[in-house]
């Protein structure tokens, strides 16, 4: 099992890597977007 996720992340390094971009800027920007509506919302 571990052999084999290691195996698939050497092959999806960069997949992984941008995903992880990816997923990083839109939990920002939703917690952006959700604290500026609660600040508002007061």
């Amino acid at each position: 099992m571990v052999k084999a996720l290691r195996r698939w992340l050497e092959a999806n390094e960069l997949f992984a890597i941008v995903a992880g971009v990816v997923g990083a800027l839109v939990g920002l920007s939703m917690l952006l977007v959700f604290g500026g509506y609660l600040i508002v919302a007061r």
